[in-house]
Order: structure tokens, then C-alpha cells, then sequence
């Protein structure tokens, strides 16, 4: 069934962070512009929703510093953010027993170090280095611990490669991500979601929000992007059709590793096909829990967990996900709710447990850690993320690893448009995956939002 719209000057395919930034500035600048997003809400990655009485952030949650942040530049003049409070932390080993935060601190430091000062032009991972310093150097304040310590280091900096160390995150990685100087911010109880609005003009003052077409529930089919034909045509699963002079492509690479295969007619460039084979996909999710009342000594506050091999015995192999929880914490503006850190592997075995079963294995976890510091409550309400299960996502951001750096492909081999012989741009592509520097945020995401529309204005024009 063929779209009523007639043809379009550019079709945006992705309502997230990136997708709704391209839309703001190409509806600015007036051009004839539709927004395809293929879920049944806005936001991508962004996903704010009530819980507990009040919101969770089921995916981005802090603005990572301000300096050149575009996020802060756009929210802080309105009121919107807060400096992140640092929480009081507490250590736990899976005994139960408390950990001196000192120890912890001792071998982060010096494990950091060893990164700082690894040579970053090759392709090893940060966990080779890591380990290899583990080796060589002498980590005696808790010698029995020492490999327990390893493994929360490896968990709580997010480094991969557990099952396939070639799926580990690259050293070059390291070198080729930048961070805002500046306090790290939070939405004072409103969540990331507010940055939709604010991209979209819907706040402070909706009667001003932009006039942004956007057909939710429209999965693409198939683009045929053949660079002699003055259209692009696009066909949607639902068997509506569009057509446009442009397109830009905001979708996961996740998403783009099942389907470019299909999606993209004729095939696309060989350097796109290997950037998209070779970048990864890192997973972490978070677990919900409300409880009628706080049982935890403060607020806001940090608890870290060390694993011993012997208490990991205590959990079927159904439960294995458990040990893989790594931290938890309190939740900025929601009183009764703790969240747990999962990441990697225990990620995917947590996503194919059924949430009962979830609930039920938090509880015992809580109560085996805590049942002889504090009067801990069961666990009222439970609400987990399953970015890997999201075919949409297939994960929660993008990072180089050891087969990226063995194989080729980067942000912006990604991010580099597709053009016709006079250099016009046919296929755009944004989205955190192609921000050579600021992937895997909401500000990278933005920015390339914004590159890639002004891009095609500037070809309009």
C-alpha cells in the first residue's frame, strides 16, 4: 500500500536520540521529512518509564560530564539537571562478610594504571593487559581474594570478552574514546526521556514543539537505494511504501549485523558491510527491585560485590546468572528502589529467565549478602531490561574489540555516507555507533543526528 505523503525529501529511519536530532534540524531548515521508527514508542536506547511511583531509566541515565556536552548544553539553561551525588559505598563479599572499600580502591587504582600505561596501537584487549599485569604484579593485601577482585574489576568495567576474548573491548578503544570534562548530571526525578522532549521543542513549552511527523510500527523491509534512479524507495513490513531523495539510517548496529543482508538493495559497499560486521554490540542490563520501604542505612549508596568461587556454589546452574551481579545501587529521586548491574554473559543467561524466576533469585541473593547487616524486605515489585532480546537493539551500545582492530571497520567507516556520481548523499547513516568519540552516549548519539541532516541540508541547498 503506497504512502499518501507522495515523495519525500528525506526519510529518517529511527525515532531515538540520533533520529529525532536529524528530524529536528531538517524540519527546521523546511524540507519535506517523515520519520519511519519500527517499535511503538519514540526513544530507542532512551527509555524512561514509571516505576515505584515515580520513573526508572531503563537505558541512558546520566549526562557523562558538561564540557561540550550537547545534552547539558540544551537541558541546564532549563533547570533540568542536578550534579550526580556520590553514594556511600559499601563492599560485600558473597559471604556476606563486609569488604574494607580501601582494598577494592587499592586494586582498581593500580589496575587502572596499568591500562593508562599500556601502548594502545595494537590489537589486544584491555582484559590481556589486565591479566597480564594481574600476573606479573604482586597483589598481596588480600592474596585469597585476588582473582575475586580480578573478576568484579572485569565486570564493573564493562570489558567483555568472557566467552570469546575476541569480543573483548580493544585497547585502541581506550584511546579513541573521549569524556566531557566536567561533573557527571542527573534529571532531578525526570529521567533521560526528557531529552526527547527537548529535541522535539515539546518543553517547557509544548505548544511550540515542531511539527515532527512520526509513523511508529513501521519496520523497513527493504530500502532499494540504487544511486541512477533520482528516488529512494522504501518498503515497510506492514507493506506501505515511501519514497525520498534521502535517507538517514539511525538503527542499531546490532540491529543492521541480522538485516543489512536484506534491508539494503543493491548491496552495500564493502567497507559499510565491514564496519558493521566487525563493530560489537556490548550488553549490560539493569534489575529493578521496589521494596515497601528503604532497608539500606543511606541514600544515595553503592553496594559492590565480590564473588568467591566457594559461594557460587550455592546457585543451581539455572541460577548461575546470579553470580554475575556485580553491583547495586540506590536510584536517583525513587526512594524504595534498588537497581542491579548485570553485564556480558550473566546478562544473557538473566534475559532467558523467566522475570518470576528473576525475582525470585534477587531475593536470595539479597538475602544471603545482607540478612545479617540490615532487616532486608522481599523484594514487592521487579522490572528488568532485556536489551539483547530487543531485536531492535541486540544490545545496549557500540565498542571497538579484538575482531574489530583484527578485521577492520570503525565509527567512521560506519558513519560515512553513501553518494550518487555528483556526490549527493542517497544513504546517510547516525547514531552512537558512528561518533568516532563519544559512542555508546546520548550526546554522541545527538551529535551525529545533527552531523548527518545537516549533511543532506547543505546537499539540498
Amino acid at each position: 500500500m503506497p504512502t499518501p505523503k507522495g515523495p519525500m525529501d528525506v526519510i529518517v529511519i529511527g525515532a531515538g536520540a540520533a533520529g529525532l536530532a536529524a528530524m529536528r534540524r531538517l524540519v527546521e531548515a523546511g524540507l519535506r521529512v517523515v520519520c519511519l521508527e519500527a517499535a511503538d514508542r519514540i526513544g530507542g536506547k532512551v527509555n524512561t518509564v514509571p516505576f515505584a511511583g515515580h520513573v526508572v531509566d531503563l537505558g541512558a541515565q546520566e549526562c557523562e560530564g558538561q564540557k561540550g556536552n550537547i545534552v547539558v548544553e540544551m537541558a541546564k539553561p532549563l533547570g533540568l539537571l542536578e550534579d550526580l551525588k556520590q553514594p556511600e559505598t559499601y563492599t560485600f563479599l558473597s559471604n556476606g562478610n563486609s569488604l574494607q572499600n580501601e582494598i577494592v580502591a587499592s586494586f582498581n587504582e593500580k589496575m587502572q594504571r596499568f591500562i593508562d600505561e599500556a601502548k594502545k596501537n595494537n590489537t589486544k584487549s584491555i582484559t590481556e593487559v589486565v591479566e597480564e599485569a594481574f600476573k606479573s604484579e604482586t597483589f598481596n593485601q588480600e592474596p585469597a581474594l585476588n582473582k575475586s577482585l580480578l573478576e568484579w574489576f572485569e565486570r564493573s568495567h564493562e570489558l567483555g570478552g568472557h566467552s570469546d576474548p575476541k569480543l573483548g573491548k580493544s585497547l585502541h578503544g581506550v584511546e579513541e574514546r573521549k569524556y566531557c570534562d566536567g561533573t557527571y548530571q542527573m534529571w532531578k526525578g525526570k529521567g533521560m526521556g526528557t531529552i526527547l522532549e527537548l529535541l522535539m521543542n515539546k518543553y517547557p513549552d509544548p505548544s511550540k514543539a515542531l511539527a515532527i511527523d512520526i509513523e511508529m510500527k513501521k519496520e523497513v523491509d527493504v530500502i532499494n537505494w540504487n544511486t541512477e534512479s533520482k528516488l529512494i524507495h522504501i518498503t515497510c513490513k506492514d507493506g506501505s511504501s515511501y519514497e525520498a531523495r534521502s535517507v538517514i539510517s539511525t538503527v542499531s548496529v546490532g540491529y543492521l549485523k541480522e538485516r543489512y543482508p536484506v534491508l539494503f538493495t543493491p548491496p552495500l559497499p564493502k567497507e559499510k558491510i565491514d564496519a558493521i560486521n566487525n563493530l560489537d554490540m556490548f550488553l549490560i542490563d539493569k534489575i529493578f527491585m521496589e521494596f515497601p520501604e528503604p532497608w539500606w542505612p543511606e541514600t544515595p549508596a553503592k553496594f559492590q560485590l565480590i564473588w568467591r568461587p566457594e559461594d557460587k556454589v550455592n546457585f543451581t546452574e539455572e541460577e548461575k546468572w546470579i553470580t554475575e551481579v556485580y553491583s547495586m545501587d540506590t536510584v536517583d529521586h525513587n526512594p524504595n528502589v534498588l537497581v542491579g548491574w548485570i553485564n556480558d554473559d550473566g546478562a544473557r543467561l538473566m534475559e532467558k529467565t523467566s522475570e518470576e524466576n528473576v525475582k525470585k533469585g534477587m531475593d536470595k541473593l539479597l538475602s544471603m549478602l545482607f540478612k545479617d547487616k540490615f532487616d532486608v524486605k522481599p523484594i514487592q515489585t521487579l522490572l528488568r531490561t532485556k536489551w539483547q532480546t530487543n531485536r531492535f537493539e541486540r544490545g545496549a551500545y557500540s565498542y571497538r574489540s579484538v575482531y574489530t582492530e583484527e578485521n577492520g571497520g570503525s565509527a567512521e567507516a560506519l558513519g560515512k555516507p553513501i553518494t550518487d556520481a555528483k556526490g549527493f548523499p542517497v544513504i546517510c547513516f547516525a547514531g552512537e555507533a558512528t561518533s568516532p568519540h563519544y559512542h555508546a552516549t546520548v550526546h554522541g548519539a545527538i551529535e551525529t543526528g545533527f552531523r548527518e541532516a545537516e549533511r543532506v541540508i547543505k546537499s539540498f541547498k
